[in-house]
């Protein structure tokens, strides 16, 4: 019974994983540019961490190109930027992407890429794996050379020039994407908080495995739950919606996804790794990289990429603490990290 209902949702949950070839030359050309790309989909849209992300990518890392952030709500989203001085005037909406100017002491153009509504933490996760499709949708004014890829729960600490000119030489060899081990708690691990994608047939099949083993992953953690709840109720009604990751609530979800699924979806992934045609997956210096710690935020201990995890460090460390440290590294006072837009039509979409 339960390996039928595995088949159905396999069957059923699809999510676009073909892969459309992106075959861009690699060739050295001035006018390709690396683009920051964050998904920022459901409750995310109406948190100011992602006010934060864009802050400390543009006045600490020093990133004043082109930026996509890929989410179902992008009203409300640009609302919460808007809020927080990110954003200035609307510079062009149509059905795939509205884009605004930098908000005032700010530079550099934001892309809010629209995906369909989703209450699924597993389908946000897939648009990783869509990197170059919803780049090649975008409107990006110049050509991308590769997609820098975060979690929205980055902040950027220090400046990005030696980070990004590190990628742009990585962009002339032969690799699919670039990211670093991790150091937490699926120490060993690649970590997918930091992803750069490199164009490429190679990467696109890298992308297309990823994105199946991910899928194929969630579905066996979703029938695990579903056959503890059997064996605890004695009672499992046959019906796909209760198995859908729909059906579940933010908190089922979030511990659904621990674990890190989508590390383990990649580290399974061999279309990603080096093989003959292509060097595989670059790993990049980890002093680009830290997990916070309470001592260390204290301390003023700064990276590149601070990845503080929504599922962790966010709600371990006190908010005190984060916000002390957020102010004392160059964040403007009125970003409240742990706020959420003021927006009242936003605010009853959220519920």
């Amino acid at each position: 019974m339960v390996n039928c209902a595995i088949a159905f949702l396999l069957v059923g949950l699809t999510h676009g994983l073909k892969i459309s070839s992106h075959t861009s030359s690699r060739a050295s050309d001035p006018e390709k540019k690396p683009v920051f790309y964050v998904i920022v989909m459901g409750n995310l849209a109406y948190r100011h961490q992602v006010s934060l992300w864009l802050s400390s990518l543009r006045k600490l890392g020093g990133f004043k190109d082109e930026v996509v952030l890929v989410t179902d709500k992008p009203v409300c989203l640009a609302a919460t930027l808007t809020e927080a001085k990110l954003l200035g005037p609307q510079i062009s909406s149509d059905d795939n992407v509205d884009i605004y100017g930098p908000g005032e002491g700010y530079a550099g153009n934001v892309h809010l890429m629209k995906r369909p509504k989703t209450g699924s933490i597993y389908k946000m996760k897939m648009e990783k794996t869509r990197a170059w499709q919803n780049i090649q949708l975008a409107a990006i004014p110049h050509p991308v050379s590769s997609i820098i890829y975060t979690d929205e729960d980055v902040t950027i600490g220090k400046d990005l020039t030696d980070f990004v000119s590190l990628v742009r030489s990585l962009e002339g060899q032969q690799h699919t994407l670039a990211l670093f081990k991790d150091t937490g708690d699926s120490a060993g691990q690649l970590h997918t908080g930091v992803v750069v994608v490199f164009p490429g047939e190679a990467t696109d099949q890298c992308l297309q495995m990823w994105g199946k083993n991910l899928k194929r992953i969630t579905m066996e953690k979703i029938m695990q739950k579903r056959e503890k709840a059997f064996k605890k109720e004695k009672a499992l009604k046959e019906n796909a919606k209760e198995l859908e990751v729909e059906g579940m609530d933010e908190l089922e979800q979030e511990e659904l996804m621990s674990g890190g699924p989508d590390q383990r979806a990649l580290g399974g992934s061999k279309e990603c790794k080096a093989k003959d045609g292509h060097d595989g997956i670059s790993l990049f210096p980890e002093h680009y990289f830290w997990f916070p710690t309470a001592a260390g935020l204290k301390s003023g201990q700064r990276a590149q990429f601070v990845h503080f995890t929504n599922t962790n460090r966010w709600k371990s460390i006190k908010p005190a603490v984060i916000k002390q440290y957020l102010t004392d590294i160059g964040i403007p006072e009125h970003i409240d990290p742990m706020g959420s837009v003021q927006d009242k039509s936003c605010k009853t979409d959220a519920k």
